[in-house]
């Protein structure tokens, strides 16, 4: 569930910027007191295809498929199936 709480947390993070409730990712990052990478990586996890999204909520990902490998994924929805070899 560290997965699904991530991409939550990431969408959440991207519509506080894009309403500006938030100026920027730094000041998100002294809010929660981690590093602008971390939220960043967090955020990218909000470009997930809504597919791999519920995969995610319904644990059908293949194993492996953790925080750490989504947020290196491009946006492109094709392209991260390609990437993830699904």
């Amino acid at each position: 569930m560290k997965l699904v709480a991530s991409i939550a947390r990431g969408r959440h993070w991207l519509d506080e910027i894009v309403t500006g409730a938030v100026t920027d990712v730094e000041q998100i990052a002294a809010r929660e007191n981690c590093g602008v990478r971390k939220v960043n990586m967090t955020i990218s996890l909000a470009f997930l295809a809504p597919d791999l999204v519920k995969a995610a909520i319904e644990g059908r990902l293949p194993r492996g498929l953790g925080v750490a490998r989504l947020c290196d994924c491009p946006a492109e929805w094709s392209r991260q199936y390609r990437i993830l070899g699904l």
